[in-house]
Formats: C-alpha cells, sequence, structure tokens
C-alpha cells in the first residue's frame, strides 16, 4: 500500500501550498502520477532527476519553459479553460530535483488508435486537434512538438501534451524535430515560429492516425475524402486554423472562449519571470537547446540538438589567448624602450 507523503509548491498565481498526497512509484524517473489525498485530485508530476539535470542542464529549462506557458495559458484562459489542453496545477522549480505538476491526462496515446477509428471519430478528431491549435494561437503560442507521443484521445476529444518546446509566435525558428511531424522551415530554423508549423504537424498526425500509414514526407490525400479539409495545410501557403474549422463545420472556439487577463496570474507570472532572472545568468536568445529522446518522460518526442545561431557561436580557439599575447607584446616594446 502507497504511503502518504508531504507535497509542497507553489501555485500558478505564485502561493505557496502543501499538500498530503499519494504518490505511485517512480516507474518513469521523469514522470509519476499523484492523488491528493483531501479531494482526491488526481494529478502529473513531471520533474528532472537529479542525476540527468546534472549531465543534461537544458532539461531544467525545459521544465521552466513548461510551467511559464502553463502559467500563460491560464492567465488567458482560466474562466473557460479547454478540455483539448493540459492544465498547470502548479510547480517548484528552486528544488534539488524541480517539478511541475499538471491535472492529470486524459485519455490514451493517439498511437494506440492508429488506423483503428471510425468515420464519425476521425472527423473528431480532426476537429478537437484543430481547436487546440486554434486556443493556443490566440494565446500567442506555438507548441512546436505536435507528434503522436504529445496527442491523446478519449474518444470525445484530443488533449495536447507537453509545452516544453513551446514557444511564442513571432519568435525565432530554432532548427527543431523531425520529418515528417516538424515543417520544413522549423526543421530548417528559418524565419519565425507560426501557428501554420502547428497546423503541419497537427495534420501528420491527423493524416498518420486515421489511415495507419507511415510516411516520410508530404502524404498524397486524393484518396482519402475524410482528410480533405486538411489538404492544404502542407502546401506554401497554408490556410488558418479558423479556416480549417470552417471546413469542418464546426465554430470558432475562441467565440465561446473569452481571452482575458487575470491579474493574480499575471503577478504569478511576472514573479516567476523575476524568479528565474535572479537564479539564471541572461540567455541573451529564448532557447539554447532541446532534449534528446526521453528525456521528459511520457509525451516526450525526439529532438535534436539545436544549434548556437551565428550571433552565439563560441569565440575561436586563439582568442582566449589574445589578452596574454597583447601584453606579452607591451612588455616587450617596454623592455625595447627601456634598454635603449
Amino acid at each position: 500500500m502507497m504511503e502518504p507523503e508531504p507535497l509542497d509548491f507553489d501555485s500558478p498565481e505564485g502561493d505557496p501550498v502543501s499538500w498530503e498526497v499519494e504518490a505511485e512509484p517512480w516507474h518513469d524517473p521523469f514522470e509519476r502520477r499523484l492523488t491528493h489525498l483531501a479531494s482526491g485530485t488526481r494529478l502529473v508530476q513531471r520533474r528532472v532527476p537529479r542525476a540527468a539535470g546534472r549531465d543534461r542542464e537544458y532539461l531544467y529549462d525545459l521544465l521552466e519553459n513548461e510551467a511559464r506557458m502553463g502559467v500563460r495559458l491560464l492567465t488567458r484562459l482560466h474562466r473557460a479553460y479547454p478540455p483539448e489542453l493540459t492544465r498547470l496545477a502548479g510547480h517548484s522549480l528552486d528544488e534539488e530535483e524541480p517539478f511541475v505538476l499538471l491535472y492529470d491526462y486524459r485519455g490514451e496515446p493517439v498511437s494506440r488508435c492508429f488506423g483503428k477509428l471510425l468515420i464519425n471519430d476521425q472527423r473528431a478528431l480532426q476537429a478537437s486537434l484543430v481547436r487546440a491549435v486554434r486556443i493556443l494561437s490566440a494565446c500567442d503560442i506555438v507548441h512546436r512538438r505536435i507528434e503522436p507521443a504529445t496527442v491523446r484521445w478519449d474518444d470525445v476529444t484530443v488533449q495536447l501534451t507537453d509545452l516544453s518546446h513551446a514557444t511564442l509566435a513571432g519568435s525565432r525558428r530554432l532548427r527543431m524535430g523531425e520529418a515528417p511531424y516538424a515543417c520544413p522551415a522549423q526543421r530548417a530554423g528559418e524565419g519565425v515560429a507560426s501557428t501554420a508549423d502547428d497546423l503541419w504537424s497537427a495534420g501528420m498526425v491527423i493524416y498518420r492516425t486515421v489511415t495507419g500509414r507511415e510516411i516520410a514526407e508530404v502524404p498524397d490525400l486524393s484518396g482519402v475524402p475524410a482528410l480533405q479539409p486538411i489538404g492544404d495545410v502542407f502546401s506554401g501557403s497554408p490556410p488558418s486554423a479558423q479556416e480549417v474549422l470552417a471546413r469542418l463545420r464546426m465554430p470558432d472556439p475562441m467565440q465561446a472562449i473569452a481571452v482575458e487577463r487575470d491579474l493574480g496570474l499575471e503577478e504569478g507570472r511576472a514573479a516567476f519571470d523575476r524568479a528565474r532572472a535572479a537564479r539564471r545568468e541572461p540567455a541573451g536568445d529564448e532557447e539554447r537547446v532541446a532534449p534528446e529522446p526521453s528525456d521528459v518522460g511520457e509525451g516526450a518526442t525526439r529532438v535534436h540538438h539545436v544549434p548556437v545561431s551565428d550571433d552565439q557561436q563560441p569565440p575561436p580557439p586563439w582568442a582566449r589567448w589574445l589578452p596574454l599575447a597583447v601584453i606579452v607584446v607591451l612588455l616587450a616594446v617596454l623592455l625595447w624602450v627601456v634598454t635603449r
């Protein structure tokens, strides 16, 4: 029988919280399920183990980014939080093994229903995943890692997990992801992050789930009538998420979800950013590196190290000796003057 244990963390608003929880064993070193004993609320705890953080410090950045994006979503969507997105319950980022808390996932990984969905479910899957992209875009967020490993399905709606790689729309693209799920511009690190990136990825997940077929590049949808509404998300001029929803005869979810600012959460986010800035030196750019396979537990996806941009390249090897060389030359000149 599992023994109760204390859990101390900060709420999304930045307030200290102390709960007593029942915790499953750490079968996955990065993730486990918890139950709040007082309310029965089920949670997911995502952490960076001590050994993993020592060897791969960028994992701390990813965890902090997940917390930051979770607070941003709550700030904008707190009165009508959608089921398509995981919801932040709290975080504790200054621990030796920092963690974030999410309300428990819904459904199962979409990979379990590849090629098995009925026609009505195929349509519902498309609409729900495009809804998730639309809601993120209304909050100026680009997920960047929409893949089968980060999409869950409960026979009614999807749930999009793992915001650790998310960024703000308009941020410089970094080379990230693999074909076919990452769009070519994202894989190349060209331009700026856009909702079109997520639509490409969502389209690939939909194709893989509906047809069950593996693909290397752009799929041919001409023989799949159910997927015609997403046919041009892989084109050079992709539609907006709203346009795709209209083709699916679905309303824009943002007509019913008011995007507004919660002052308490805004202050919590500001306090979060101040604490991060005080604890860390400025990175100079939005991200430095991305995780390797299986670095962030269930829902983790395969990504490559992100190369450093030209303005971040390390100095050439001889640069470290340049100050010493200057001193030697100055001393030689001074000695020459004195001995004349």
